[in-house]
């Protein structure tokens, strides 16, 4: 089965995750929480660490694979293949837990539905377009490590 790319849903899943990532940013206080700082650190080491690995110019905002992708299976991504989601929920959980708000937990559970749609979006066009990414899909997780 061939999945088609949808540059609509592409652009309308990256809106959606912004959009969710700034309304948490402006809806959770700001904590100087010693653990809540370590966290986020780690949060920012991951992403920063998945920026590297898969290459400056080599990533995508969208979830569409660019042209001349390759499969990148050092790094964060030995252990989980969407490192950078992954750091984007563990920047924002410790807050959430602080807070523990209706509204709080409704924009990070939006935010983690919507990052899980957009990794299933594009796992389905990296199959299609990478031929051993079905095997990497079997030997890690989506997006927390050694979890799920």
């Amino acid at each position: 089965m061939t999945t088609m790319k949808h540059p609509a849903v592409s652009f309308s899943l990256v809106t959606l995750q912004f959009g969710l990532i700034a309304l948490l940013l402006l809806q959770l206080p700001l904590s100087l929480n010693t653990f809540v700082l370590i966290v986020e650190a780690i949060a920012v080491f991951i992403g920063l660490w998945a920026v590297q690995a898969m290459h400056l110019g080599h990533f995508n905002i969208v979830p569409d694979p660019m042209p001349d992708i390759e499969l990148v299976t050092d790094g964060p991504y030995r252990f989980i293949r969407h490192p950078m989601y992954f750091s984007i929920v563990l920047f924002f959980l410790p807050l959430v837990i602080l807070d523990l708000s209706w509204i709080g937990l409704s924009l990070f559970g939006a935010l983690f539905i919507t990052l899980f749609i957009k990794l299933t979006y594009e796992e389905s066009l990296l199959i299609e377009k990478l031929p051993h990414y079905q095997i990497y899909q079997e030997r890690t997780k989506k997006i927390i490590p050694f979890i799920l």
